[in-house]
């Protein structure tokens, strides 16, 4: 069994003789992910480049670093630097969007509510209602039409108003509703019906 350990000592001996040689350089010994040059972690080439060239004393126990500043075989970045351009690239954007919202900006100017007729309520008369435009619920003369009388009010709902002032939709002095639906010119009773009164 001593026989057998000596041999085992001495063949191990007879393999370091002096051909194989450990380097000293610790820049072979950190070789960086291959994810860091494409992370961002610099020129791999030039660093050992640079560290070979002489360039200051290399400490053995420091990884090799980049131009950037961050460890070639560190897994993480230092974004601070791109973060903070970021933001000023950020705000720019910012305030030229804000010029242009400023200079498309529209003010209007207040001007007074139209008045409605003391005691007309079209909104309210449209709640009261259920027929549909065009359909005769009251009397009127067939031989008059309302082209000409409609032509003096502004909007439908103007002229819906008058009719209902002038004593509508019972009477019809102002032939604003020559078809006795109780509408004026081609007033539409819709809109109103859907609101909550």
């Amino acid at each position: 069994m001593r026989l057998t350990i000596i041999l085992a000592c001495g063949a191990l001996t007879a393999c370091t003789t002096g051909d194989v040689s450990v380097p000293s350089d610790p820049i072979l010994y950190q070789v960086p992910p291959p994810s860091a040059s494409s992370s961002g972690g610099g020129d791999f080439t030039s660093t050992i480049e640079n560290a070979l060239g002489g360039e200051g004393v290399v400490n053995p126990g420091a990884p090799p670093v980049n131009q950037a500043g961050t460890p070639l075989d560190a897994d993480t970045l230092n974004l601070t630097l791109y973060t903070i351009e970021q933001q000023k690239v950020d705000a720019r954007i910012a305030e030229q969007q804000l010029a242009q919202a400023r200079s498309q900006l529209v003010i209007v100017q207040p001007r007074s509510v139209p008045r409605a007729q003391a005691g007309v309520n079209i909104a309210l008369y449209a709640q009261q209602t259920d027929n549909a435009v065009g359909e005769r619920v009251y009397a009127r003369n067939r031989s008059l039409s309302a082209g000409g009388a409609c032509g003096r009010y502004a909007s439908a709902d103007e002229a819906q108003r008058a009719f209902l002032a002038a004593g509508g939709p019972g009477d019809d002095p102002r032939n604003l509703d020559p078809d006795g639906d109780g509408f004026a010119c081609g007033w539409d009773p819709t809109p109103y019906r859907r609101l909550r009164l």
